[in-house]
């Protein structure tokens, strides 16, 4: 089910930007007279979903999740059209119009990408606000970085100042800016130090740690087990999903990073990782490898836990077992069958426990504390929705006027599109092995949260909408910017290409976009299939 929700989400959020995209294409050409042959949603190579012709266009669905198009009468693209392009230039026809006009045409797409994620960030701060993890709060305490990070000179318990001699507010932007970057300021023991990160070191970070590689410093009774895969292991590990990390060995840590420190000196040994469920000590055998790899790495997830004082009840959704119970918005959930709970994640484990069951939930309504009797569905689910942000610890909200989330918007889209160009570059230095982190639509619907959430959807749509119009600006053969930069020469020399010479960049361009997508899709099915069944 999980991975339905995923798929879903790609498929919606690729739907909005491909019609949108080949719509910008579509209307700067009917607002120029140019035929319109055929608007596909997804290639169809062979055969369509679904196609239905209205005036003198033919509109579908293809098979193939892997973008759109719209066939333009006259113009060589895609289809290799070579017997059109052979016949008489028509007046409706793209070849037949002005380069200005050509160029608007090709730039149609990538235009109404930029204005569709100034539309969604201005709708959502003027909503829910302007969100964004704050640096500042992040490393108040300082900042736990991995193996990588410390290899590449951080030391646990740096601040960061500056990337290349620039500050960040948002610690999201922060971790790419360092990923980015060559030169880095740090705060080390009250003093300030500098130093440079080389390729190889970026490689080695993006290679096993990625964005991970830090993290704000934090206790490591705060974290906890996320999940548990035992699909692999002959004897199954006395390890649940809740159980709290105390240390190992009989060590207890205060700090999550000091525990993970500690871990990595260990090679070809067996510890004893010790753990807290609910009230009792429990107690596993780890076996490290003499690489220092053991089943903590691949088959149990660790995270943070979020205090049900930072979680608000945001909505109870109609009809459901929770509004039956009579649990209204705004209620704070306090305890489940007598058991009080700390953080969230216990309330979701408690309900899992209780499946096609009735249990009393306890919750605070105006200060008073009320007992309700309620059913937990099959899936462990009561048919309320919380708001794990609105009151996170690292998260800043900024409340903006309608106005004001405009300008926002349009700043945050530009600043997106600038971000966009710098991880370009970075993919191009091979010594990073960034390349090898780019990911095809299946990578990307992998890394996509398991439950349906219109915000993210919406802002990531936003995101992924001003990538989509960065890769198409690229002077590639085959891509918007292919077109734009030959109507561009064109205007300045006077010079047209031959039919036999567009021919010839067209199927350069579709060879090389061929292969960079069998390239990334190939990686992340490989995955998929290492990750499953190795």
């Amino acid at each position: 089910m999980d991975t339905l929700i995923q798929i879903a989400q790609i498929l919606f959020i690729l739907s909005v930007l491909v019609i949108l995209h080949e719509f910008g294409h579509y209307i700067t050409a009917r607002m120029f007279k140019v035929r319109v042959e055929k608007f596909y949603l997804f290639m169809d190579a062979g055969f369509s979903l679904f196609k239905k012709k209205i005036n003198d266009t033919e509109w579908g669905i293809g098979w193939l999740p892997i973008g759109g198009y719209v066939k333009l009468s006259g113009m060589m693209d895609e289809s290799m059209d070579t017997e059109q392009m052979a016949q008489p230039a028509q007046p409706w026809e793209f070849r037949s119009k002005p380069a200005w006009q050509r160029l608007i045409i090709m730039l149609g797409g990538i235009t109404v990408n930029i204005i569709l994620a100034i539309f969604i960030y201005t709708i959502l701060f003027s909503t829910v606000g302007q969100k964004y993890p704050s640096t500042e709060k992040y490393q108040k305490n300082g900042l736990a970085f991995g193996e990588a990070g410390i290899d590449a000179g951080f030391r646990n318990g740096d601040k960061i100042i500056s990337v290349d001699g620039k500050s960040q507010v948002k610690f999201n932007r922060m971790i790419i800016d360092v990923l980015l970057g060559d030169k880095i300021e740090v705060e080390r023991n009250g003093k300030r130090e500098i130093f440079t990160i080389s390729d190889e070191q970026k490689s080695k970070i993006l290679g096993t740690e990625g964005k991970n590689f830090i993290a704000p410093k934090v206790e490591l009774s705060t974290k906890f087990i996320d999940s548990v895969d035992n699909s692999k292991q002959k004897v199954a590990l006395n390890i649940k999903k809740g159980d709290q990390i105390l240390g190992f060995n009989n060590f207890k840590f205060q700090y999550y990073y000091q525990f993970l420190d500690s871990l990595r000196k260990i090679k070809n040994q067996t510890i004893l990782l010790n753990l807290k469920r609910d009230t009792l000590l429990v107690a596993q055998e780890i076996v490290i490898d003499k690489k220092g790899n053991s089943a903590l790495d691949t088959l149990v997830g660790v995270s943070q836990k979020i205090k049900l004082d930072n979680v608000i009840l945001k909505s109870v959704t109609k009809d459901s077992n929770a509004e039956t119970a009579g649990v209204k918005k705004g209620d704070k959930i306090v305890s489940v069958n007598g058991h009080f709970l700390d953080h969230f994640s216990e309330f979701s484990y408690k309900l899992n426990e209780y499946k096609n069951k009735t249990v009393q939930i306890g919750v605070i309504r105006n200060n008073k504390e009320l007992i309700l009797d309620l059913k937990v569905d099959e899936k462990g689910k009561i048919g309320i929705e919380f708001d794990l942000e609105t009151k996170n610890e690292f998260i800043n909200i900024n409340h903006l006027s309608f106005g004001n989330s405009f300008t926002a918007a349009v700043n945050e889209s530009y600043v997106q599109f600038i971000y966009n160009i710098k991880q370009f570059k970075l993919i191009l230095r091979p010594k990073t092995g960034a390349y090898k982190q780019v990911m095809s639509p299946i990578g990307i619907t992998q890394r996509l949260p398991k439950e349906w959430n219109w915000e993210f959807i919406w802002g990531f749509t936003a995101m992924f909408s001003i990538g989509l119009a960065f890769m198409n600006l690229l002077p590639i053969p085959g891509l918007d910017g292919g077109h734009a930069i030959f109507t561009i020469a064109e205007m300045i020399t006077g010079k047209t290409l031959s039919i036999k010479a567009a021919e010839r960049v067209q199927t350069v361009g579709m060879i090389i976009l061929l292969s960079l997508m069998a390239l990334t899709f190939g990686k992340d099915i490989y995955a998929i299939i290492m990750k499953n069944f190795f």
